[in-house]
């Protein structure tokens, strides 16, 4: 984490962007354990059995073998648990658009990497108000769902148009107009709630989080939020003032970035999220989606970065040396791997709509969420 004030900050270069092309020796060594650790225990879970889920699991837990078999065996029971693919292909968050009005969040461009950029409007933020809305557990729901269609859709469209595995996203959180009772327990509560989530089952999915406008009680709110993130997610984090330009430019062109915050991209009315990704046409049927939730490993770092257009190859292909697995838990006839999707990266059609919660394809729903579930 850093927490500057004045003048430009460094951010993130290509090379830790993409950590996940740039393997050692060591790292590659730590995959090939896991995965065959994985195999041996029938521990591969369908849709979720990819070479970059592995790795976000292994980075979370510091390429730790043991450690990150644990916390990918973990994140397969609490899927079950909560039936997260029934409840993304079913769940109607009816209560949305009110939510929106007390919770402004949602996708603009991708960021000089490709990365999905994801804003909040924490000033504008009513907790009390929300949960008046909703209940805690529906507003669970509903992040759950918005982070199965970041994984599901838009990361998988992101990878097509960048040509090559596109796995993260950066995030702004603008903290202008925050105040102690825009941070009281209704906040609190949520933001526990969704942090725990975030770190545990989806984690590794941040790239670069930028904290800006932060205003004098941000200090209080940030005593707070520290203790409840992993260091991983730390180190990502820049905490500015209301100088934050000369920093974000470095990672979000200006013609990406909102009008509102000092770019020249015009914010839709209503907030609705825009981005590249509406030119690629994913695969409809969930099975599909959910292979297509992370770029498919091709077998070589090489081939991971040949791109997609008209090969069929490249960062879609499926990963090989998974193919003999048998996943025990949602098992895919004994292929061990998820299919690769087709995906037609030329269409202009926009992407057809998720199930009824995702009409307008919105963030992650995390309140106030000043850490995600991620890295390092």
């Amino acid at each position: 984490m850093s927490w500057f004030s004045h003048g430009a900050q460094p951010v993130q270069t290509e090379t830790e962007a993409f950590w996940y092309l740039n393997l050692t020796s060591e790292q590659q060594a730590a995959y090939d354990k896991l995965l065959e650790h994985l195999k041996e225990a029938r521990g591969l879970h369908k849709g979720h059995d990819d070479r970059f889920t592995l790795l976000r699991f292994l980075k979370a837990r510091q390429w730790d073998v043991q450690r990150a078999a644990a916390m990918y065996q973990n994140m397969v029971k609490w899927r079950i648990d909560q039936h997260a693919d029934h409840l993304y292909e079913t769940f109607v968050f009816a209560e949305r658009e009110e939510v929106l009005r007390h919770y402004p969040h949602f996708y603009h461009n991708t960021d000089k990497y490709g990365r999905p950029i994801y804003i909040e409007l924490l000033g504008q933020t009513d907790p009390s108000r929300m949960l008046e809305a909703t209940t805690l557990d529906r507003l669970v729901h509903y992040h759950i769902c918005e982070v199965e269609n970041l994984m599901r859709r838009i990361l998988p469209a992101c990878s097509a148009l960048a040509g090559r595995p596109i796995i993260t996203k950066s995030v702004i959180l603008d903290m202008r107009g925050v105040s102690m009772k825009t941070f009281g327990s209704a906040a609190q509560k949520i933001l526990k709630t969704v942090i725990a989530i975030d770190q545990d089952y989806y984690c590794e999915t941040l790239g670069q989080m930028f904290i800006i406008n932060t205003p004098t009680v941000f200090r209080v709110i940030w005593a707070v939020v520290n203790p409840l993130l992993e260091e991983r997610t730390r180190r990502k984090i820049v905490i500015l003032g209301s100088d934050f330009l000369p920093t974000i430019k470095q990672l979000v062109p200006l013609e990406k970035l909102p009008t509102f915050l000092g770019g020249s991209s015009k914010v839709p009315d209503g907030l609705v999220s825009i981005g590249p990704w509406t030119e690629v046409q994913l695969p409809s049927s969930p099975a599909a989606a959910t292979a297509a939730s992370s770029p498919a490993a091709a077998t070589s770092p090489k081939d991971l970065q040949k791109g997609v257009a008209g090969t069929g190859a490249g960062m879609w292909e499926k990963e090989q040396d998974c193919a003999a697995a048998s996943c025990e838990n949602g098992g895919d006839g004994g292929r061990g791997h998820s299919d690769p999707p087709a995906v037609d990266v030329k269409a202009t059609t926009v992407m057809g709509p998720p199930p009824a919660l995702h009409q307008s394809a919105t963030a992650p729903g995390r309140l106030a969420r000043l850490g995600n579930d991620d890295e390092e």
